[in-house]
């Protein structure tokens, strides 16, 4: 059933406070950029919004939001947009001088992981391997789920994880990781509280 007034304020909170983190995550995962990343964050949630969705459950919400937030990284990377130069890179130049003055807990834990080695990894993988990566060991999402939130076949997503898998061994492995540390940082993507997604609130 489609309901033609917005969401309630308290709907929008609960949505926000229990799934907020995870669409932050993912979007970290597919943009590679703090700002742009929460600028999904933000349309993500706006479309909830003005969604007349109907959810069976809080799962359900999640993965709408989820799937929301692919469509919403796929059209920025497709974008002049999404092509500006990575204000994390910037930052880490010491490019901006404001930034660098107003240092949060979020800006050192978003600065600690870009200086981990599976986010370098991560970034060198194909759009459509990082994301089968994150969804199954962040979101913790099976190869059916993650078959129905990116319209593909569950093979398609098994052959996925297993390339992504070896290349982030392979990655790990050739700047010095043992292959049984490589093994277990293949299972790490940006981690549940390295990040939280608090910018303008959404109403």
């Amino acid at each position: 059933m489609r309901n033609p007034t917005m969401r309630s304020d308290a709907f929008m909170n609960h949505a926000i406070d229990a799934h907020g983190d995870a669409v932050l995550r993912l979007a970290l995962n597919q943009l590679r950029n703090v700002s742009d990343a929460q600028d999904a964050v933000q349309e993500t949630f706006v479309r909830l919004l003005t969604s007349g969705t109907s959810f069976e459950s809080d799962d359900h919400l999640r993965a709408w939001l989820l799937r929301v937030a692919i469509n919403i990284c796929h059209d920025h990377q497709k974008s002049a947009w999404s092509r500006r130069v990575d204000a994390l890179d910037d930052s880490k130049a010491g490019g901006d001088a404001r930034e660098l003055s107003t240092v949060s807990a979020e800006d050192i834990a978003l600065r600690n992981l870009r200086d981990h080695p599976v986010w370098h990894a991560l970034a060198d993988l194909p759009e459509d391997l990082r994301l089968v990566i994150h969804l199954a060991y962040v979101e913790q999402r099976d190869t059916a789920e993650i078959a129905k939130l990116l319209g593909i076949k569950a093979a398609t997503v098994r052959t996925r994880l297993f390339r992504a898998r070896k290349r982030l061994r392979d990655a790990l492995s050739a700047d010095g990781t043992s292959r049984p540390a490589a093994e277990n940082q293949a299972r790490v993507s940006v981690q549940p509280g390295d990040a939280s997604p608090h910018g303008p609130p959404v109403r």
